[in-house]
């Protein structure tokens, strides 16, 4: 069996040239030449273009010899810098050292300077980037005077809110006052009773109604009211004005009706001047209710006991 020639190892920071003269070899004369342009500063695109031959070829030859990398950017000088800022917009101040490095410009708008990379304007002024045309100086003052103008807006609408409530208590404290006033002015003024035509206060009084001037006067009011309602009712249908309760207690020898016992007529008191009947007190109990179409005649009444016809009401 052949054996195989063992390669001799590579040394760490050995190059394909150094290798190669050290196994006696040499470079051909276009590597040399490719070097040769490489050292002059030249970019891989003019080595490629000068001996017509591909980028990648060129790369891997100069990188072979420790000459790779990307093209170099001290081609470009100031003069050339400062147009590719004019065509972004600014103008070049300082600083230019590389494409990777910042540079100083001036805003034509504000006037103030700053920095930014300068590969950026190369961007913007080839069309490829398109956000680095805007000064950062007036951006940020744009922002902070569309802040300013919303806490503006944001102080104006808390003060119009504060006002407003102002506002609605202040109208609210007026209608109080004046709701006030008019109970006031109601309790202060002189009325007439509806029932007993006396002028009174409801000041002095205590008593809440500007149309009686007690609670008294308000019930007499209201049975008149209901006693003269059920008398029209009762005028307006069949009548026997001869009908009276002495006529009907000696009619029916002051029996009750409806329980069977005598009707009592000395059973009631006189409270103020007013009679108050007891329940034993006899009075005009209508067969069939007037509430119900009965009639004031005298075959349709009958003796009974006040508790008797209270408790029988309409039925």
């Amino acid at each position: 069996m052949q054996a195989v020639p063992r390669r001799r190892a590579r040394a760490p920071d050995e190059t394909l040239a150094d290798r190669a003269r050290g196994e006696g070899g040499y470079l051909s004369e276009l590597k040399q030449r490719i070097l040769e342009l490489r050292r002059q500063g030249k970019s891989l695109n003019e080595i490629s273009v000068a001996f017509n031959i591909s980028k990648g070829y060129a790369g891997q030859v100069c990188r072979s010899a420790g000459k790779g990398g990307r093209i170099s950017d001290n081609r470009l000088q100031e003069k050339e810098v400062s147009e590719i800022v004019s065509q972004s917009g600014f103008d070049y101040v300082v600083g230019y050292q590389t494409m990777k490095k910042p540079i100083t410009v001036r805003c034509r708008d504000c006037g103030r300077t700053f920095e930014r990379l300068a590969h950026v304007f190369r961007d913007v002024a080839n069309g490829t980037w398109t956000c680095g045309n805007e000064c950062p100086l007036c951006r940020q003052d744009r922002q902070d005077k569309r802040k300013q103008e919303q806490e503006t807006e944001r102080e104006e609408r808390r003060i119009k809110a504060e006002h407003e409530a102002q506002e609605v208590a202040k109208r609210k404290a007026e209608r109080l006052s004046r709701k006030i006033g008019n109970e006031t002015t109601k309790r202060l003024a002189t009325h007439v009773c509806k029932n007993c035509g006396i002028e009174f206060c409801q000041m002095v009084t205590g008593y809440n109604s500007e149309v009686y001037c007690s609670e008294r006067c308000q019930v007499r009011w209201l049975n008149r009211t209901r006693s003269e309602k059920r008398y029209k009712t009762l005028m307006s249908r069949r009548h026997d004005n001869s009908i009276s309760l002495e006529r009907l207690f000696k009619r029916d020898s002051g029996v009750c009706y409806l329980c069977g016992k005598q009707c009592d007529w000395n059973d009631g008191v006189t409270k103020e001047g007013t009679f108050v009947a007891g329940n034993n007190y006899p009075s005009i109990d209508h067969i069939v209710p007037v509430a119900k179409g009965g009639t004031h005649t005298w075959d349709n009444i009958k003796l009974a006991h006040r508790i008797c016809n209270t408790l029988k009401r309409d039925s």
